[in-house]
This record gives structure tokens, C-alpha cells and sequence, in this order.
């Protein structure tokens, strides 16, 4: 079945993704994704720095000129209504954004953005208790990268035909932990778990596991001195953003600092860099606390799936 899609020519031969503001309808209506709590059973799992994640998001998203976002977020999760109560309500919950003009067919580019604990491939929902005497499943329900994908590939959502789609995934380890330095002979690694690559065109992923409790339990000499690579100004509770959402609002500033435009792909390798120095320095890494406990994970590099057909140039002013 042909698409019937207007596109324009100058968008089709251009040989870079238009990022132009428009006098008509956004550039971009980003689309966050915010899982703070997901329930393993009884016992729940809480990413500390979630609040301080939106402020800096919507901070970089305004130095980028996306004025206006669209938030999916678990406040409400218990109610068998809410997007993230489910596998099936979230589908429903996508195919509505997707089919919403003022994300897709008035913008210029799609922006995605997920906040939740998970693994590669896949982010948990919340997974509430049905009551407080009633706990739902033993295992939260994983929601697949290739099902976040899906709604916003061309055969079901024409309006994003040749736009930019960016998918920027931070997904917290559950099984984060500091461990005693006798425990060393423990050398178990989490299982493996299937990596989902998309096959169509115009999709960036970004996925990122440097959890946000690598930075929440450091203690406070350590932020001092690491102040120059970590985030260390939190919110009006002390809480510190994760390092990944920290690192991107950093970037995105020196860039427009600099420029009057900038390339995704320099902000991915500046951020890869920063956050490279993160992870190889030992003294933010195996003593973030008064024990000076190591950690039972190591911190990752985002991995980053590029299928642009286009160079992605994004005007700062």
C-alpha cells in the first residue's frame, strides 16, 4: 500500500535534516518518558535522581528552542487507565503520540527521551502493587526498545517520513550496589540480554547505563573534587541528576556556546568523552563513600545506533 505524504523538495534534496524553527508549529515537541519507582515484588526500586533529570532536560531542551514537551510519567500507575500500567496501555499511549500533529506532522524532528531502570534493549514499567496487601507480578514487565521504535517508523506514522527520529534511552541498573572489598572473590555478571537494532532509516539510538546511583552515593569530598566531570549542584532536595542527563546538558551548552549551529554527532562524541572520564577515574569510581566500597557493575559508554541518512544540524540562534 503507496503512502500518500507531502514532502517537500527542499526537504527531500536537502543534504542535511531541516532543523529551521518554523513560525507555524514546533521544531520539536520532545517526548520524556519518566520512571521513577518499579516495584520487584514487594520491595521497590527508586531512581534519586529523577527530579533533577526533567529540571535539566526541559533546561536543554529550551537552550535547543523546543519550548514545549509532551511528559509520560508513572505519578499516576496504580489507576488501570494510566499509559504506564501496562505493556498494552503504553502501546496505546505511543500510537496516540504518534498520531498527535503537534509531535509529528508539525515538527521537524522526533525526540524521544526514556528515563526508567532497565538493561540493553529493554526499560521496565513501574509494576505498582494492585493493593497494599496485593503485590502484581514478582518480575516488572520489560518494555522492548523495538517496541518503542515501531509506532514511529514510516509504515505506520508517514508524518515522520524523512525527519530525524532520536531516541535518547537512560536506563538505571536495579541490581546496583556497593559491595565489601572481601567480596571480590564474587565475580558474577548480570545475564546477558539481546540487543535490538532497528532496520529502517532516520532512527538514532542513544542508549545509556551509567546508573544514576554511581553518583547519588558518593560522598560529598569525593563530588569536590570530581566537581569538574560530575553533576555536582543538585535540586532543592540535594538530589544529583544521573550523569548521562547531566553530561547532555553540559554538552549542549558549551556547543551553543561556541556556535551558532551545531552536529549530533559532535554532541555524542563530546558527551561519550566526558563521560569517559567519568568512569576511568578510580578515585570517583571505587570510593564514592565513607567505606569506600566498590561497585558490583561497571559503568558502561552509551552505545550509540546510527541509521541518519542525513547530517543533523541543529540551529542555537
Amino acid at each position: 500500500m503507496s503512502l500518500s505524504v507531502k514532502i517537500s523538495k527542499e526537504r527531500f534534496t536537502s543534504q542535511n535534516y531541516k532543523t529551521t524553527p518554523k513560525t507555524n508549529g514546533n521544531l520539536c515537541k520532545p517526548v520524556i518518558i519518566d520512571i521513577r519507582k518499579t516495584f520487584f515484588g514487594w520491595f521497590s526500586h527508586e531512581r534519586q535522581s529523577a527530579s533533577r533529570d526533567i529540571e535539566l532536560l526541559v533546561e536543554t531542551f529550551q537552550q535547543l528552542g523546543f519550548p514545549d514537551y509532551h511528559l509520560v510519567s508513572d505519578q499516576n500507575s496504580r489507576l488501570e487507565t494510566d499509559p504506564l500500567y501496562s505493556i498494552e496501555n503504553l502501546k496505546d499511549e505511543l500510537q496516540s503520540i504518534a498520531s498527535d500533529e503537534g509531535i509529528t506532522t508539525d515538527s521537524e524532528l522526533f525526540l524521544c527521551v526514556v528515563l526508567a531502570f532497565g538493561d540493553s534493549g529493554y526499560f521496565y514499567l513501574p509494576n505498582d502493587p494492585i493493593s497494599d496487601c496485593q503485590p502484581r507480578d514478582g518480575k516488572p514487565p520489560r518494555f522492548y526498545t523495538s517496541d518503542l521504535l515501531s509506532h514511529f517508523k514510516a509504515d505506520v506514522c508517514p508524518s515522520l517520513i524523512l525527519k530525524p527520529k532520536i531516541f535518547l534511552i537512560q536506563t538505571c541498573d536495579p541490581n546496583l550496589k556497593q559491595k565489601d572489598k572481601s567480596l571480590f572473590g564474587d565475580i558474577s555478571e548480570p545475564t546477558p540480554q539481546l540487543h535490538r537494532t532497528p532496520t529502517e532509516a532516520d532512527l538514532l539510538i542513544y542508549h545509556c547505563l551509567v546508573s544514576g546511583g554511581y553518583t547519588d552515593k558518593m560522598k560529598k569530598e569525593t563530588k569536590e573534587s570530581l566537581k569538574n566531570i560530575i553533576d555536582h549542584v543538585g535540586d532543592e532536595n540535594g538530589n544529583s541528576a544521573c550523569q548521562f542527563v547531566y553530561t547532555l546538558y553540559k554538552e549542549v551548552k558549551a556547543l551553543i556556546d561556541r556556535a551558532e549551529e551545531f552536529e549530533w554527532t559532535d554532541l555524542i562524541l563530546n558527551i561519550n568523552n566526558s563521560l569517559m572520564e567519568f568512569i576511568d577515574d578510580e578515585t570517583g569510581h571505587y570510593k564514592s563513600d565513607e567505606w569506600n566500597k566498590p561497585w558490583n557493575i561497571e559503568p558502561r559508554i552509551p552505545v550509540c545506533v546510527d541509521q541518519l541518512t542525513k547530517k543533523l544540524v541543529l540551529k542555537t540562534r
